[in-house]
């Protein structure tokens, strides 16, 4: 099945334990699939994680688990961040040059692969105790109310983060609100069966919104190693054009971030939780029937 409600779930709890433990199996699928390279197989892992971490906010409301296990996969997703982060920033150097009109070419250089393939085995073990665990979790508690109550949470900080994104114009500020655009995106696509005629737009554009937050991010990291260490980029690297190159990328970013960003985040939380709850209780009338 997909991320998403099924009509074969007995009850919305059953569901969300469901959709969990699939993308559970799917983290230590991916982790451990040995036919693809360590970065993909660190790519889809922490995919997974962002997954379960929408997730787990949808259903904040009724699952008293929420704390523990949030934080439990936010760890196990940091520890393989060190594998990836310096491969992003090294292609986004790349694509940023590409856009100035001095395009390189290099040969990626990742870490090394032994490294890679320890954090991906400690990571499938982590799964596999949160798995162990799912069994246990209360989920008598979760139901369509606390579905629409759990989106307006996460859709309140996505407001506020905003807010605070064009209010401070930090670096810092723009990936918080990178953070919630990416689990509201991730809970429309949760949720996008329930509207099937209407939600998919919205969705693409919270998709939208959060690749381009994304982009910003990547280049706030680029542009703070040309600031401390522009040799790990190589050693002719031009570090006074690369930082001019970054400022105005980002500014250019940051004007199609906001006109996204208004209407993503257009909506009052209270209507956007009373507009899902009567999509949420039209899509089980509908389930019923059929």
């Amino acid at each position: 099945m997909g991320f998403e409600w099924s009509r074969d779930d007995v009850t919305v709890g059953d569901g969300f334990l469901r959709i969990a433990r699939e993308q559970i199996g799917k983290a230590i699928a991916g982790a451990e699939n040995i036919h693809e390279a360590p970065e993909q197989r660190v790519h889809e892992a922490r995919r997974r994680c962002k997954k379960l971490r929408a997730l787990f906010r949808l259903v904040r409301p009724g699952f008293a688990g929420f704390v523990a296990e949030d934080a439990f996969v936010r760890d196990a997703s940091r520890h393989l961040a060190a594998a990836r982060d310096m491969r992003v920033t090294r292609a986004t150097y790349a694509d940023l040059m590409s856009w100035a009109g001095r395009p390189i070419a290099w040969a990626a250089e990742p870490p090394g692969p032994e490294q890679e393939t320890g954090l991906l085995r400690d990571f499938a073990d982590r799964m596999r105790e949160l798995d162990g665990r799912s069994g246990a979790w209360r989920i008598d508690r979760i139901d369509l109310g606390t579905l629409a109550a759990g989106l307006r949470h996460t859709y309140r900080r996505g407001r506020h983060t905003r807010r605070e994104a064009q209010r401070r114009r930090t670096d810092e500020a723009f990936h918080e609100w990178r953070k919630y655009s990416k689990y509201h995106w991730n809970q429309l696509g949760l949720l996008e069966d329930c509207a099937g005629e209407i939600l998919p737009s919205a969705h693409k554009c919270a998709g939208d919104l959060a690749d381009l937050l994304g982009v910003h991010h990547d280049l706030a990291v680029l542009q703070g190693l040309l600031s401390t260490a522009p040799t790990d980029l190589g050693a002719d690297v031009d570090v006074s054009f690369a930082i001019d190159a970054t400022d105005r990328r980002q500014t250019e970013i940051e004007a199609r971030i906001a006109t996204l960003g208004r209407q993503v985040f257009a909506e009052k939380p209270k209507a956007i939780e009373a507009r899902f709850s009567a999509y949420l209780e039209g899509w089980m009338r509908r389930e019923a029937a059929e």
